[in-house]
């Protein structure tokens, strides 16, 4: 009964913090509301945490507690339609849970100092604190309708904090763009849903994932059992941006930074790869549609590291990053490692939002300042900012011993392991992991080293110790959360233990030292490129490779013999290298074409169905209705003249004619 109660707890608190700021906090200080939104969600970590303790004294056994039930009708003798308000603890709902409450009272402490002058501020805790609700319910329902209520909740309450600076144009179309892209994937979601209670009669987990039934009904139904699977994954696309519905994520940055560091970090994106994990039974008996979220992940991390290696805005390259590592997170699902997909979106979630935050406090001290290119030198103005962002930019880049290195090398160990179809998809990862330590590298190098290349970078100051501490509380996370899941130590593992998950692990022994090593190989070339590039500036790194003695002396001349004069080759490689610098400063012309061929033409369509169906033809269809008795009463209405002799002589002519009839009619003429 305890626990039932205790269960509650984290669920209600930020959505009474939510209540109470959404009616009083207008009415309170700055440092009030920070104080009261920031000890709800302490209270509602301490829970989860409490809770967690719990769970594994009971050895991470899970269980499920019915709180409502809403409706309950029987549909035969066997079968009953039910919707019960239901939530689940086991291994992966805490891991979730003690994560969200965590980085969220982090975050917020943050926002602190970041919001303290916006004149809205008890607004934008009140959508903060609603959207930890909303993301708890995802992930702590007991039942596919409630994990759906928190998953459109979750959409609404992210709309609200996008476009929480609605006044700018551009903030109030990034949140409509967002709401409506994610709408694309909830219709996938809300189908899915449908087909399991048509097949299963229930939307409990427990019901549901039963191997037994899901065996039976796979065999037997292998092209519905796919498409349950498949249009699961449309609703996990679009929740974590992954291709073709990723266009969303990085116009979001226009909300607040801290807004981005929750939405982008550890909440909201991170719901695909959760609802994935949860569905981990369904997966392990549809290899297709395995292989299908394997590739698609695999390919988006690709085009969004891709896409940031170009990028100037300090936000759009972390968002781009974002999309990036959850595609990666998608590869391990595919590929069956359902851990190593938990496992980096925890370490991920601690990294980014490390590297949200710095950007931010960047953004503060730079006057919101974005560019890049407008920055440099403050490593010695920001250091706090400068080092702790420096851990996050290796622990992405996957250098040991940082947090990012243990679960991004689970994951491309596991795929490897994977053999067959999944080998290219590693291939392709690791060359997608050195691309991040390139982007990443010349993120840090433009913000941080060099001289000041504008007065607002050369008269920058230190963050507020608000900003600080939030940060050096989350590098410290960066280095050692990933030792919770090591070779070494399967702590993770552990939690997550449940008969749900067939569980492909990453390679040991000698195959791990070789994997690890080309892993953390990739890593460093990508971070030693970016510091040729942007440090050193070898814009033509022929006229150096003299001092390059690792490289024999007859393969040094044979490379400035080829590439060192003009000729087709070097033509034809610059202007292959111009092409690529537009094709990812564009974005691959996604939005660009999306919007010409999807937007307009939906646009084009609409008009022509307003104007010629709707007001030609069926507005017009109807007035013509309309006017017919209009026009006959024109052509009668001058019997009505009003005048006596008037109708005398009609009522006269009128007895004539009957008259006429009448003799007619005797004569038997008629």
């Amino acid at each position: 009964m305890l626990e039932k109660i205790l269960l509650l707890t984290p669920l209600l608190l930020p959505l009474a913090t939510a209540i109470f700021l959404n009616f009083v906090g207008k009415y309170m200080k700055v440092n009030q509301i920070a104080l009261i939104s920031s000890l709800g969600l302490l209270g509602s970590f301490s829970a989860t945490f409490i809770l967690f303790v719990l769970l594994a004294i009971n050895d991470f056994h899970s269980y499920t507690f019915e709180y409502y039930q809403f409706i309950s009708r029987g549909l035969g003798a066997s079968t009953k339609f039910e919707i019960l308000l239901e939530l689940r603890w086991d291994g992966l709902v805490a891991v979730m849970a003690i994560l969200i409450t965590f980085l969220s009272f982090i975050i917020q402490l943050f926002s602190a100092s970041y919001m303290a002058e916006d004149e809205k501020i008890a607004r934008y805790y009140t959508y903060f604190n609603f959207f930890v609700f909303s993301m708890l319910l995802l992930v702590m329902s007991g039942n596919f309708v409630f994990m759906f209520v928190g998953w459109e909740l979750v959409g609404l309450s992210s709309y609200m904090l996008i476009s929480f600076w609605y006044k700018k144009k551009e903030a109030s179309r990034a949140g409509k763009k967002a709401f409506i892209i994610n709408r694309i994937g909830d219709l996938g979601f809300l189908i899915a849903l449908m087909m399991i209670y048509n097949i299963f009669g229930s939307f409990n987990y427990d019901h549901i994932f039963d191997t037994p039934i899901l065996r039976a009904f796979y065999y037997n139904n292998s092209l519905e059992y796919n498409l349950i699977c498949f249009f699961l994954m449309v609703g996990a696309f679009g929740k974590s941006a992954q291709l073709p519905l990723s266009s969303w994520l990085p116009d979001a940055m226009e909300g607040p930074t801290p807004a981005s560091a929750l939405i982008h970090a550890a909440t909201m994106v991170t719901a695909g790869v959760f609802m994935l994990v949860r569905i981990a039974p369904l997966l392990n008996e549809s290899p297709s549609m395995s292989l299908l979220i394997a590739t698609t992940g695999t390919l988006t991390a690709f085009f969004a590291a891709f896409v940031a290696i170009t990028q100037f805005d300090i936000k759009k390259v972390l968002a781009y990053s974002t999309i990036s590592q959850l595609g990666f997170m998608f590869l391990a699902v595919g590929s069956g490692a359902y851990v190593a997909a938990i496992f980096h979106l925890v370490t991920h979630a601690f990294f980014k939002a490390l590297l949200f935050l710095g950007a931010g406090a960047v953004i503060h001290e730079m006057h919101h300042e974005q560019d890049i290119r407008n920055m440099g030198g403050l490593i010695t103005r920001m250091p706090v900012t400068g080092y702790s962002m420096l851990i996050g930019t290796l622990a992405i880049s996957g250098i040991p011993p940082l947090a990012g290195f243990w679960s991004k090398d689970e994951i491309l160990g596991s795929t490897f392991m994977a053999g067959g179809l999944y080998l290219p998809l590693w291939i392709l990862g690791l060359i997608t992991a050195v691309m991040t330590a390139f982007y990443m590298g010349r993120h840090w190098i433009y913000i941080f080293l060099g001289e000041g290349r504008t007065e607002q970078a050369l008269v920058a100051n230190k963050a507020p110790k608000l900003m600080r501490i939030p940060l050096i509380v989350l590098a410290i996370g960066s280095v050692f959360v990933g030792f919770i899941n090591t070779p070494f130590f399967h702590g993770l593992e552990k939690v997550l233990h449940a008969k749900y998950f067939h569980v492909i692990g990453p390679p040991e022994g000698l195959s791990f030292v070789i994997l690890a090593s080309i892993s953390v190989l990739a890593g460093a070339i990508g971070l030693f490129l970016s510091n040729i590039v942007f440090l050193q500036k070898l814009t033509n790194p022929l006229s150096h490779i003299e001092e390059f003695k690792l490289i024999p002396k007859k393969i040094r001349n044979i490379i400035v013999n080829i590439f060192g004069k003009e000729n087709l080759i070097t033509v034809n490689g610059k202007k292959l290298l111009s092409l690529l610098e537009r094709l990812s400063s564009n974005g691959l012309y996604l939005d660009h074409y999306g919007n010409k061929i999807l937007v307009n033409k939906s646009k084009s369509f609409s008009r022509f169905v307003a104007v010629s169906v709707d007001q030609l033809l069926i507005d017009g269809l109807i007035n013509n209705i309309a006017k017919v008795p209009i026009l006959v009463g024109k052509q009668i209405r001058s019997l009505q003249s009003g005048y006596v002799r008037s109708y005398l002589s009609t009522f006269g002519i009128m007895s004539l004619i009957l008259i006429a009839l009448l003799i007619l009619s005797i004569g038997g003429l008629l």
